[in-house]
């Protein structure tokens, strides 16, 4: 089930849905999320703090966009232990670190399209 979406972040929505989910092993057919045991997807949960995360960075490395996943998203999921291990990580089915490189693109098309979130006028 499709999480509402603040008006602030519906563009960075959108263009993950253009880089990410278009090739998401989880789509289906009709382009929906088909995660089993009716889990949410890491980056529609997580959407306002994943685009924050991104954005806070600003690196040609991605192992500096990894440490700030890791930081401000992972540390806080119930999916990951006392010790840092993460089974959804760790076997690739946590969309949001499988692709974070296409997810830190998408935000950074938007931004640049349109400036980050905090410096758009208000709706």
């Amino acid at each position: 089930m499709a999480q509402a979406i603040d008006d602030r972040y519906q563009a960075y929505m959108d263009a993950i849905r253009r880089r990410v989910c278009a090739v998401c092993l989880d789509q289906r057919d009709d382009g929906t999320c088909q995660l089993a045991g009716g889990r949410l997807c890491a980056i529609e949960a997580q959407l306002p703090r994943v685009v924050e995360a991104v954005l806070a960075v600003r690196s040609d490395r991605m192992d500096a966009y990894v440490d700030a996943v890791k930081a401000q998203i992972c540390a806080g999921c119930r999916g990951e232990d006392d010790k840092g291990h993460c089974p959804f990580r760790e076997t690739g089915e946590c969309a949001l670190w499988t692709y974070l490189p296409l997810l830190v693109d998408a935000v950074e098309e938007v931004t640049q399209a349109l400036g980050p979130p905090s410096t758009r006028p208000a709706h």
